[in-house]
């Protein structure tokens, strides 16, 4: 099964096209997809204002890094990856240099 979201991040529009083994598994990976996080724990800043772009990032262990960042106080939600597969959404966290 393929399923495609499209998906408005702040101002620029993605299109998420998921197909996987199974339909559950398609369904579970779009949905999270389609659903990033609209409010920061942070800061309390919404997406009502183009308050939030998409980023990501590659650490020195060569990870790749998916994220929310809210533009009002840089806080970033992160794209968790659940080792048996498929995806969810970490809350707003503000980074702090030196803390993991």
């Amino acid at each position: 099964m393929k399923a495609t979201a499209k998906v408005k991040i702040g101002n620029v529009e993605y299109v998420f096209e998921v197909e996987e083994k199974t339909e559950i598994e398609t369904l579970h990976k779009i949905a999270v997809l389609a659903n990033p996080p609209d409010l920061c724990q942070e800061c309390g800043n919404t997406d009502k204002d183009k308050a939030f772009k998409l980023t990501s990032n590659k650490d020195t262990d060569a990870n790749t890094y998916v994220n929310v960042r809210c533009n009002k106080c840089t806080a970033t939600a992160k794209l968790g990856q659940y080792k048996s597969g498929g995806y969810f959404w970490h809350e707003f966290k503000k980074y702090v240099k030196g803390e993991k």
